[in-house]
């Protein structure tokens, strides 16, 4: 059910974007930014760590900085992939990304705290009891 939220919320950040964006477009309306989003998961899914493996030097050496270029490439992809929606440019598609990418990380932090809630009130109370403390030796002896 999460997933399912998840995508629908995506797709809605796409839509908005495409809105109030002047680089991105959507032709199509809502139903083709929920595609976009879905095609965004799967490559992100499948594509994107291959890229990063491989580019795994460059951002050492760019100490994480290349990592936006392969948000902006993972949506560059989905550009390619969807032919509803068009992107202008590398800037479009990072800014795009990055949105995207912020609003994820977000709604799994919405969706998982409810998670949490729902564990701590099935585990029980929890029973907080003292450490023994070894007493055979202190901490310091001298020895003859």
């Amino acid at each position: 059910m999460n997933k399912i939220i998840k995508f629908l919320a995506l797709g809605g950040i796409v839509w908005l974007c495409a809105e109030y964006m002047d680089g991105i477009s959507i032709i199509g309306g809502y139903k083709y930014a929920l595609i976009a989003a879905i095609v965004l998961a799967i490559v992100n899914t499948f594509i994107r760590p291959i890229l990063a493996i491989l580019s795994f030097p460059i951002t050492i050496v760019t100490f994480g900085l290349f990592s936006f270029v392969l948000t902006a490439g993972s949506v560059m992809i989905m550009d390619y992939f969807v032919d509803s929606i068009s992107i202008a440019s590398f800037w479009w598609a990072l800014a795009l990304g990055v949105i995207i990418s912020f609003a994820g990380s977000t709604l799994d932090k919405i969706l998982n705290a409810d998670r949490k809630l729902d564990h701590n009130r099935t585990r029980g109370p929890q029973i907080n009891r003292p450490h023994k403390k070894n007493e055979e030796f202190s901490d310091y002896q001298e020895v003859d």
